[in-house]
Parts: C-alpha cells; sequence; structure tokens
C-alpha cells in the first residue's frame, strides 16, 4: 500500500484551519493537536488520554491532520466545537516522552503523529496558538450544519428531485466559500 502525505481536506473550513494553524506555528518548532472538544479543553488546560482504546494522546506535525480531526462533525447531542492547538514540540519533548507512532498501520496516509502514553498533559506552558471555528467563521462566515444528524438521505423515491436540489444549493454554496477564500488570501 501506498501512503500519502496527509489525507485530502474536504472542506473549505478544513482548509482554512490548516493555513491559520500552518500560520501560528511557523518559525517554531511546533506540534499540532486537533479537537472536538476545544473549550473543554482550554477551560481545563489539559488534554486526558482517552479512558476507552489506546490510553494515548495523539500530535501531529501536520496542520492538515489536525485540522481534519477537528473539523469532524459529531451527533447533535454532542454540540462539540473543533478546533487545533499549535504547541512547542521541543518543551512537550523535554517535559513529556514523545513516541513517534502510527496509529493505524491500514490507513492510506502519513499522518506523522507522536504520541504522549497514559499521562495527562498540561498545556499552558507549550501552547503556541489556538485556531478556534470563531477564527474560521470569520473569513468564511457561519457553518450551514453544526453537526451530524446520522441521516443520510435516500436518492430515489419522490423525493429524489429535493435532494438534488439540496446538493445543488451545498456546490454553490462551497463554491461561494472558496470564493471569500480565495478573496481574502489575495488581499
Amino acid at each position: 500500500m501506498v501512503h500519502r502525505k496527509e489525507p485530502p481536506l474536504r472542506t473549505d473550513r478544513e482548509i482554512v484551519m490548516a493555513r491559520l494553524a500552518r500560520k501560528i506555528g511557523r518559525g517554531h518548532d511546533a506540534i499540532f493537536h486537533g479537537t472536538r472538544h476545544l473549550p473543554l479543553v482550554l477551560r481545563v488546560g489539559k488534554l486526558r488520554p482517552a479512558a476507552s482504546g489506546d490510553p494515548a494522546i495523539f500530535f501531529t506535525r501536520s496542520p492538515e491532520v489536525a485540522a481534519y480531526w477537528a473539523a469532524m462533525l459529531e451527533g447533535e447531542r454532542d454540540q462539540s466545537s473543533g478546533g487545533i492547538l499549535i504547541l512547542n514540540r521541543a518543551s512537550l519533548a523535554h517535559n513529556y516522552c514523545l513516541v513517534p507512532s502510527r496509529y493505524a498501520e491500514d490507513w492510506e496516509y502519513d499522518e506523522r503523529e507522536e504520541s504522549v502514553w497514559r499521562r495527562p498533559i498540561n498545556i499552558r506552558r507549550h501552547l503556541l496558538g489556538v485556531v478556534r471555528q470563531a477564527d474560521v467563521d470569520a473569513i468564511l462566515g457561519p457553518p450551514r450544519y453544526h453537526f451530524f444528524s446520522g441521516r443520510i438521505p435516500r436518492l430515489v423515491g419522490p423525493k429524489t428531485t429535493s435532494v438534488l436540489e439540496e446538493a445543488r444549493r451545498a456546490m454553490e454554496f462551497v463554491c461561494e466559500g472558496r470564493a471569500k477564500v480565495r478573496e481574502t488570501i489575495v488581499r
């Protein structure tokens, strides 16, 4: 299997989030962590390993990978707000044992991961910056969908035209967002 460098970013929101994170990390030995629960992490000031599964905290050297994980839509009950933490890799490595890792061997992307196993991390001393959904909203405007409803429309039956119309409107929305991003970059 050929491993690609990073997963392709699917939305303009992910692209803008990754570019903002890269800009903050430029000139530093930066490492990124994409989270869907940014307000909670900032309020507590710590990253904690997962209670189930692998008891580790995963970081990446790629802001695109962090944006991919931060922008994942959750269910309605979660009401999550994603973002990217940009941390100083050198100070993290000084205080914690950063282990190069590959989370899933069968995944086709190289996430360039490092992890800290079985230890909570106090992020306050290591934090270089944060990219929030509000930062992306300031550039692109508010998102149309804040969470994944869990329902996937079927493309058969009497509602087919409304689903196709919704797909056409979604494509127009994406094109408008890309135009805004281009204008912001040109400015």
